[in-house]
């Protein structure tokens, strides 16, 4: 894997992990998309990370999208192939926003999703934990369900 993708998992991981996040939402569901690539090669996942301190919350809107190499031979599996992910981090805060964006390429699929696991595990481990602070025992939950905790339904944008 290359070093700029791993810079960017790390840079997500980081910022889902923070000590001072107190939401989090799942936008798209990293199961749906492995499947979704498997068929198409092209997949991604969003999430939305809130981060309070002494200057008042802040939304983070993480969204990752990878799409293997075209090409004219054939081959077995679109996990063969390598690609480009493209990575853009928008941070609100009041009514400012700040975008970042990155174009990064990829050898194999498989290579991308080891570094989405990553990305899908530090999330679940921050969510629980804003479930239990929240009194709420986390339970196993449908893969289909909307992920949030600690995060109101007008920062996700839900029913815009």
């Amino acid at each position: 894997m290359r070093g700029r993708v791993l810079s960017v998992t790390k840079e997500i991981v980081n910022l889902i992990s923070g000590k001072n996040v107190v939401g989090l939402a799942s936008h798209r569901h990293f199961q749906h998309e492995r499947a979704v690539y498997l068929r198409h090669g092209k997949c991604g996942f969003a999430i939305d990370v809130v981060v309070e301190d002494k200057e008042g919350r802040k939304l983070y809107a993480v969204l990752v999208e990878a799409e293997a190499k075209r090409t004219r031979r054939k081959f077995k599996s679109f996990m063969e192939l390598g690609g480009t992910v493209t990575y853009q981090l928008s941070e609100k805060a009041g009514d400012k926003l700040k975008i970042k964006r990155r174009k990064l390429t990829y050898r194999k699929g498989e290579e991308f999703f080891k570094q989405a696991e990553l990305v899908r595990a530090a999330f679940y481990e921050k969510y629980r934990e804003l479930k239990l602070a929240e009194g709420v025992e986390p339970a196993k939950i449908d893969e289909e369900t909307f992920h949030a905790a600690g995060i109101s339904p007008d920062e996700t944008l839900l029913g815009v």
